[in-house]
């Protein structure tokens, strides 16, 4: 059965299946198994109906607590939703100050949201540990759907995408690859901000840089991501590997 990435629903942003990545066993991640999506508060009755279709049983959502309290995901019913709170990914505010300083060129500004976004991801490699296994046991507790996100889908759920596919022996390449689907993805989510100019472009789209800062930040305090995913995070890989992965496609 042919499968899409890029998963059909059109009232929210960004939905997205892993499944399918080769790993360095020459098996696959299993189809309809790991989803990430931006948040999704107002779905459409189509939409919640391919969501109970997809038989989810887990949802964890990576926004922090105002997020959450702001803006209620519409989930299925009969899922257990685990809220794993990650404030470093709303930089609203300092974006907020940024695009309203008139003192700094559309450029300065810019250079100075990028700097915003590096300093963040080494903040999700150095602050979270406890917070990613927590995500980790969740995903080794049973080999049922599961969906995780934040408020855009990027950040916050593109680190931990990176991880978990990381964990299930898929290839750095196809990693980045994955990261950057959310500049596809993600377009039309933030058009209301592009009067800001430039800098607005940094709500939309991921960089290449951005999860090069969160890699080297692990591999220089762990020596590897392998490493810090089980001597820091405890992830069991042969049994996650287990649940996840398949010998042929599916």
């Amino acid at each position: 059965m042919e499968m899409s990435r890029i998963l059909p629903i059109k009232s929210a942003f960004n939905f997205r299946d892993l499944g399918g990545y080769k790993t360095s066993d020459g098996r696959h991640v299993k189809w309809r198994k790991l989803l990430r999506s931006s948040d999704f508060a107002k779905l459409s009755n189509e939409d919640k109906l391919f969501l109970e279709g997809l038989q989810l049983r887990h949802v964890i959502d990576l926004r922090s607590l105002p997020e959450v309290e702001s803006l209620k995901d519409d989930v299925p019913q009969n899922v257990e939703v685990h809220n794993l709170y990650i404030d470093a990914g709303n930089l609203v505010p300092k974006f907020k100050k940024l695009m309203e300083d008139s003192e700094l060129s559309e450029n300065d500004r810019f250079e100075e949201g990028m700097k915003l976004m590096k300093e963040m991801y080494r903040r999700l490699a150095s602050d979270y540990n406890e917070l990613f296994r927590n995500f980790f046991k969740i995903m080794l507790s049973d080999d049922s759907a599961k969906l995780f996100h934040c408020t855009a889908g990027k950040d916050r759920t593109g680190v931990s995408a990176a991880l978990l596919l990381s964990a299930l022996g898929v290839d750095r390449k196809t990693i980045y690859e994955d990261y950057l689907i959310t500049n596809k993805a993600l377009a039309g989510k933030y058009d209301d901000l592009m009067v800001y100019g430039k800098i607005a472009s940094l709500f939309a789209n991921v960089h290449d840089e951005f999860l090069d800062t969160f890699f080297n930040t692990i591999e220089e305090k762990f020596c590897s991501v392998e490493k810090y995913l089980t001597d820091e995070l405890l992830v069991n890989l042969t049994t996650l590997k287990n649940l996840y992965l398949e010998d042929e496609l599916g």
